[in-house]
């Protein structure tokens, strides 16, 4: 896992959208992106449908559901998998890391154990909307000054932990696979501020 390379390329994402939004750079972003990171997180959910207990389709959607035509290289288009299950999941990945950007973490400061992982997926996304609701409130301008910069650090690494386990072990992405699918994710990304998107 190399998260340096990853926060890097976060960072250069971040520095291409605010050479684009340039009134962004005055504006405190944490907030919205962190309501971002929930609504990526409710579509990695739903994606994944296993708590829809109210339907008989709960089958994750995977590459065997979708084939997208679009530009892979310079010799054009052509049909290619698209996994929207692992795409939603790099969406909340670029988030987390440019959360931890905006609150000045260190990715040598990260700590994965898989300890936070829930028993079950359900369990596990529920304490990852949790653990990203923590991040907020500890940035309440009206919480006692008891909470510390090593708090805020604290609860970063939980949400990366904890999201860390669901791709591994809940969702079935190698380490691999999810570094991949982030670094394609993030050309398209730079493709769409180049295009207006």
């Amino acid at each position: 896992m190399n998260l340096e390379k990853l926060f890097n390329m976060q960072k250069e994402l971040d520095n291409h959208i605010l050479e684009r939004f340039p009134n962004l750079k005055n504006e405190d972003l944490l907030p919205k992106k962190i309501l971002a990171l929930q609504v990526e997180l409710g579509e990695l959910a739903q994606n994944w449908r296993g708590f829809k207990f109210w339907s008989s389709d709960q089958r994750p959607r995977g590459e065997d559901d979708y084939l997208e035509y679009r530009p892979v290289d310079q010799g054009g288009n052509h049909w290619v998998r698209q996994n929207p299950l692992l795409e939603e999941y790099v969406d909340c990945l670029h988030f987390i890391l440019s959360i931890g950007l905006e609150l000045g973490i260190k990715p040598e400061n990260i700590i994965v154990e898989d300890d936070l992982t829930g028993a079950t997926p359900i369990e596990t996304f529920n304490e990852l909307f949790s653990y990203v609701s923590a991040i907020h409130y500890y940035l309440d301008v009206n919480l006692p000054a008891t909470i510390t910069l090593q708090d805020i650090e604290e609860a970063f690494n939980n949400v990366f932990e904890c999201f860390v386990g669901l791709g591994e072990e809940h969702l079935g992405f190698t380490w691999e696979q999810i570094e991949q699918a982030y670094l394609d994710k993030n050309k398209v990304n730079h493709e769409r501020q180049a295009n207006g998107y």
